[in-house]
């Protein structure tokens, strides 16, 4: 394994006391106060004066603490080696033929003297009935940590049982050991939890020795914060998991529909209309238009009065009058009233009938009129949009021939 000199966290001997710590020893207070290890929970504060310069001290007053709850082979490692002497009573039902030792007294009467220095063999033979109660002390010992697990798990455990305590089901971990002169350093690097950042890591240089005797120890805040990373990161998965099942449920919101307005346009005859709004086009045509909200621009093209173009704000219902844009409205009024009338402006021919309206584009427009026995007359007008006009035309009456 390469040597790397990592930025070593301090140790438990300068370490501050963690909270995990003062809260272990106050439920620990609550356990004996009242009853008759109150007076020893006293005796052995006062036995650590300095329990409060380091986090060692402190963990060391509360072994002691813990002691008072505990067999003092409860330490894990003297703890797992009561099989050895539970062989010997597994065992005792060997020494259960009695028949054997019973002949035994009968030879005693006769060498009764002499068999006084060897009357030490008789307890042994009673030592077996004697060991019989043995087991009790052992099942003492196994039975002592049971009232402190049921205050919070135990102070001194194993190291394996301590390191699973890191992990949740499936997690993993790496363990890092360097040596430097007479101390070693242990590295603990635990792999994330799902939804969590890099872990700090835990990091401890001491002696070997002190080590064996507390490593288990030191670890047990970084326990605690682990398990609680692992929870926080628990807890963040569920909710996250429970806004995606409400936003997956959440029925997906109808869009509002888009306000719209009332447009009427008035236009001539085989006009053609085109509407744009938010560089969007408007289908338009002469009469009612419903248009979405906003400026509208719209375009009139027709092949006798051209283009013309017009902007309306389409906030409210409106009408418009392409018409006046468009040309102006003419009435021509001829005498006789027979009399054919027709208007002309260039190429453009439009017939015209007497005292009826009609829309002729801006411009010069000749207004010819004829009739029977009637000479022919011509009036030339000028056309401007959006002004109307009344023209009146009077035919001469032409001499009969026969």
């Amino acid at each position: 394994m390469p040597y790397t000199q990592p930025a070593l966290a301090p140790t438990a001997q300068h370490a501050p006391i963690l909270p995990d710590d003062k809260a272990r020893a106050a439920e620990l207070w609550e356990s004996v106060k009242g009853t008759a290890l109150e007076d020893d929970f006293r005796r052995v504060s006062r036995e650590h004066p300095d329990k409060d310069a380091s986090r060692m001290h402190y963990l060391a007053f509360l072994a002691d603490i813990e002691g008072l709850f505990a067999a003092p082979e409860a330490d894990p490692w003297e703890a797992s080696q009561p099989a050895p002497v539970t062989q010997p009573v597994l065992s005792a039902p060997q020494p259960e033929p009695t028949p054997e030792p019973e002949p035994q007294p009968t030879p005693a009467p006769t060498p009764a003297p002499e068999v006084q220095p060897d009357a030490t063999p008789a307890p042994e033979a009673s030592t077996p009935e004697e060991g019989a109660a043995e087991p009790e002390p052992v099942s003492d010992a196994q039975d002592a940590p049971s009232p402190i697990a049921t205050l919070a798990a135990p102070v001194h455990s194993g190291l394996i049982a301590q390191l699973a305590g890191l992990l949740a089901d499936g997690g993993e971990l790496t363990f890092q050991l360097l040596r430097v002169g007479g101390d070693v350093t242990i590295g603990i690097f635990p792999k994330p939890h799902p939804g969590e950042a890099a872990p700090v890591p835990f990091m401890l240089t001491e002696t070997p020795d002190w080590m064996d005797a507390n490593l288990v120890t030191a670890m047990q805040g970084y326990a605690g914060a682990r398990r609680d990373a692992f929870s926080v990161a628990q807890q963040a998965a569920q909710r996250q998991q429970a806004a995606n099942k409400k936003a997956a449920d959440k029925p997906v919101p109808t869009p509002a529909k888009a306000k719209t307005s009332v447009l009427t346009l008035k236009a001539a005859e085989g006009t053609t209309l085109k509407g744009t709004l938010g560089g969007k086009d408007v289908p338009l045509v002469v009469g009612k238009n419903d248009v979405p909200q906003g400026t509208l621009e719209i375009v009139a093209t027709h092949p006798a009065f051209g283009e013309v173009k017009k902007t309306v704000a389409t906030h409210a219902n409106k009408e418009h009058d392409f018409t006046e844009q468009q040309g102006a409205r003419v009435t021509v009024n001829v005498t006789p009233q027979s009399a054919a009338l027709e208007a002309t402006k260039g190429d453009t021919v439009i017939a015209l009938h007497h005292g009826i309206e009609i829309l002729l584009a801006p411009g010069t427009w000749v207004v010819n009129a004829q009739a029977a026995e009637h000479a022919t007359a011509n009036q030339t007008i000028s056309v401007k949009a959006g002004k109307p006009q009344v023209i009146e035309m009077t035919l001469k009456e032409e001499q009969r021939l026969f």
